[in-house]
């Protein structure tokens, strides 16, 4: 039974960034740029539904970045005029100007979070790897959230790289000086000492070991800078709650499954499709996983794409229909584990600080 009290939203698949190692870039074929707007919101997330299910809403992209969506602002005044959800926002920052940051930071408040992922201390080291980002325009945004609304939790989000590595300091004393709440350090696994296709050891990017990732998904470490803590965050103490009754209902398969205990976002892609979880919506032509290979153009997703589209059916509809069934045979039956499955949600390595928080995302 999936989770949904927490959703992962892609509202745009558009971005003007190119970061290298985006799929925007390393896939550019598979690449829609398109978005979901308020209508689509309202169709799909009846006030009844949200009040009977939604306490937590990250809008987030695999392809694109939320802050590009024409609509998501009206999309959180909706969605916050019925229930108090917990917004989460990421974004590179880039481009928008502070009136359109002030109006954003009216409907958040002290239980929301806006996470500015930048990797850089400055222009030029910031666009090392956030390339076409703007600086300038990211402090800007960053300091009209704070000017319009004191509250929100704003986060200074870093993967670590061979360019800032040593500059860790300088990033955490800039989040302070304008008065952020948290700095997060992810450890990424895009380099080459992982997969040979990023340059091997003449990866330009790769930082010291310590840096980089020992699982197969991001690592983060967050660190309160401010000495706030969150209102409102009690879906915490579900999400734990979820994580014991999920180990114990399948402790002796060969998956804990991460979309039945809530913190990785049941996930919408920009396009209207549903999927358990964004990690299943992978855009690259094959996957690989203990001798196991899954192409794209092969996976239940992509052969039943408009069945799984909230454009066509309801999420009721969706998750009612025998096909859905199929995504959750292999919890339990190893023989039809799917590849991303066994990769991200083994049971060996699904543990109780892998299962709860934001920073297991």
């Amino acid at each position: 039974m999936l989770a949904t009290w927490h959703w992962h939203i892609e509202i745009s698949s558009k971005c003007t960034l190119r970061c290298p190692r985006c799929s925007r870039q390393e896939v550019p074929d598979g690449l829609v740029n398109t978005e979901l707007d308020l209508a689509f919101f309202q169709r799909n997330f009846t006030p009844d539904f949200i009040r009977e299910n939604v306490r937590k809403i990250t809008f987030c992209g695999d392809d694109g970045d939320p802050i590009y969506a024409h609509e998501l602002v009206s999309v959180i005044e909706y969605v916050k005029s019925i229930y108090p959800v917990q917004i989460v926002i990421v974004t590179n920052g880039s481009y928008r100007n502070a009136l359109w940051w002030q109006g954003l930071g009216r409907f958040l408040g002290a239980q929301d979070q806006v996470h500015f992922s930048i990797d850089g201390y400055d222009n030029a080291s910031n666009n090392l790897y956030r390339v076409n980002s703007n600086f300038d325009s990211i402090i800007k945004g960053i300091q009209a959230v704070k000017e319009a609304n004191k509250d929100v939790f704003l986060i200074w989000a870093t993967i670590i790289f061979k360019f800032n590595q040593d500059y860790l300091n300088n990033i955490v004393d800039q989040a302070r000086n304008l008065d952020m709440d948290a700095v997060q350090w992810t450890r990424s696994t895009k380099f080459g000492s992982v997969y040979g296709g990023y340059g091997g050891d003449e990866d330009v990017l790769e930082p010291r070991s310590e840096f980089i990732s020992k699982t197969h998904r991001y690592e983060r470490e967050v660190i309160n800078i401010s000495g706030r803590q969150q209102d409102n965050v009690d879906y915490l103490e579900y999400n734990k709650k979820k994580y014991f009754e999920i180990k114990e209902q399948y402790k002796d398969a060969p998956i804990t499954p991460l979309c039945e205990i809530g913190n990785r976002g049941v996930y919408v892609n920009a396009e209207g499709i549903v999927f358990p979880c964004s990690w299943l919506s992978f855009p690259y032509h094959s996957l690989c996983h203990e001798n196991k290979t899954i192409q794209w153009k092969d996976s239940f997703f992509a052969r039943h794409r408009e069945q799984m589209s909230l454009h066509h059916r309801t999420f009721e509809e969706i998750i009612a229909d025998p096909l859905w069934s199929k995504c959750s045979q292999g919890f339990t039956d190893p023989t039809k584990t799917w590849v991303e499955c066994s990769q991200k949600c083994g049971s060996s390595v699904v543990d109780e600080s892998y299962a709860v928080g934001w920073e297991t995302n």
